[in-house]
């Protein structure tokens, strides 16, 4: 996606980032813009699994507090994940099971998430991203605490 917010003078970008929502919305992406002054974020709005739009944020570098990624575990989606899964299992041989299996693999998955959670004004936003960004995540976590120490 194209940066969309005109920069202030002398702003440049110095790296984008872009990661998928959920492993559910995998077409739907969150974009993250490092300049050395702000940090732009442009993220779906999703009401339960319908995409309803876009938010973009800013946030100025000096009044980012704190930024990290994190790991959230969902008990619910692993129990009905596993709900699913036996409703699957117990209807294959009337040909049925296909639906619920799957249903049952993507709950599970689901239930382990990885956030990137940034804390501005003393409020936390957080941005999911999938598991197996982690390694970028990170990376843009690493460069976005330098342009921070950098003011």
């Amino acid at each position: 996606m194209e940066l969309d917010v005109p920069l202030g003078k002398d702003e440049t970008v110095s790296s984008e980032y872009k990661f998928s929502y959920s492993l559910l919305l995998f077409f739907l992406n969150s974009n993250f813009w490092l300049t050395n002054k702000r940090l732009i974020v442009n993220a779906p709005n999703i009401f339960w699994v319908i995409p309803t739009g876009n938010d973009t944020v800013t946030y100025p570098l000096k009044q980012i507090q704190s930024v990290k990624t994190k790991t959230n575990f969902k008990f619910g989606y692993l129990f009905l994940g596993v709900v699913f899964l036996f409703i699957g299992f117990s209807s294959m041989r009337f040909g049925a099971g296909l639906l619920p299996l799957l249903l049952g693999i993507t709950s599970i998955i689901a239930a382990f998430q990885t956030v990137i959670a940034v804390m501005s004004g003393g409020s936390i936003v957080i941005y999911s991203y999938l598991p197996w960004e982690a390694a970028n995540a990170k990376k843009m976590i690493n460069e976005l605490n330098r342009l921070i120490a950098d003011i």
